[in-house]
């Protein structure tokens, strides 16, 4: 009974977004990345949002529960057993009902991010974008591999998917975990607050020097995957032209142009796919 139960509120999250909408998608920003994921996220942002506030919540639970074990040790070093349930008995029944919260919300928030967002959200940018595809010329077609094209429907749909969990779960939770300590911690002594600051900025810091290389790498490795993907698609593809003009031996000349290039330097470290 509990599993049928379970099976329903399942699939209720589960049919929240439409995989496959009938409105036309929206022309595709002229430039920015975040422009670009953010147009991505159209017709989930309701989604997106709840699960924001579900971290955040549960984030700022977690803090609060670690300061109450620290509280909690101190009493009992100050009362007895029987006397710490007369005198703080309100105090531990809201303590697990906070636990309680804290579970709740956790079940939720994973409910979320994984029946109505984890296998939806792709699967609605690659329908978006492979009606865009569909709407290019044969001009367009003629001068692309096909592969190389789905390849990018493909990946590009994963990636903003796993942009946005990332930056929800990770910058989010973080962030707001971060801030709760602090002002835990500021409320025993201020000065605790400065290995805090200083993880900060140099996080910070570092950051904003790796990110951009590891986007230009990341995108260097995304190009040459697609066309490594396009020009095995399209010998699949194509297959009766290739029997009847080539043989096994001429695949091998063209792999070695997509090779695996490792160039670590105390400055630039990238290991990518180069064509």
């Amino acid at each position: 009974m509990m599993w049928q139960t379970l099976q329903k509120m399942f699939r209720w999250f589960e049919t929240r977004v439409e995989t496959y909408p009938d409105d036309a998608p929206a022309p595709p920003p002229a430039r920015g990345i975040a422009a670009f994921v953010w147009a991505g996220t159209a017709g989930m942002r309701g989604w997106l949002a709840l699960l924001v506030l579900l971290v955040g919540m549960f984030s700022v639970l977690e803090a609060m529960l670690f300061h109450f074990m620290g509280v909690l040790v101190d009493w009992l070093g100050q009362y007895a057993p029987d006397e710490l349930f007369a005198e703080k008995g309100g105090a531990l029944a809201g303590m697990a009902l906070l636990a309680v919260l804290l579970a709740v919300c956790r079940f939720f928030a994973q409910t979320v991010r994984l029946q109505t967002l984890q296998g939806v959200f792709p699967m609605r940018l690659r329908w978006q974008f492979h009606r865009h595809m569909l709407n290019q010329s044969l001009a367009f077609y003629h001068n692309e591999f096909a592969g190389r094209v789905s390849a990018k429907v493909m990946q590009t749909a994963l990636s903003v998917r796993d942009t946005v969990m990332l930056l929800i779960e990770m910058l989010v939770y973080v962030g707001v975990y971060l801030v709760a300590t602090g002002v835990i911690v500021s409320a025993l002594d201020a000065r605790l607050l400065i290995p805090f600051v200083l993880w900060a900025v140099l996080f910070g810091m570092m950051m904003r020097v790796l990110i951009p290389r590891i986007g230009r790498a990341a995108q260097q490795q995304a190009d040459a995957r697609s066309l490594m993907t396009g020009r095995i698609t399209d010998a699949y593809t194509n297959i009766a032209i290739v029997k009847l003009f080539s043989h096994g031996t001429a695949a091998k000349p063209p792999m070695p142009k997509t090779r695996w290039k490792t160039s670590c330097t105390p400055s630039t470290a990238k290991c990518v796919w180069q064509p």
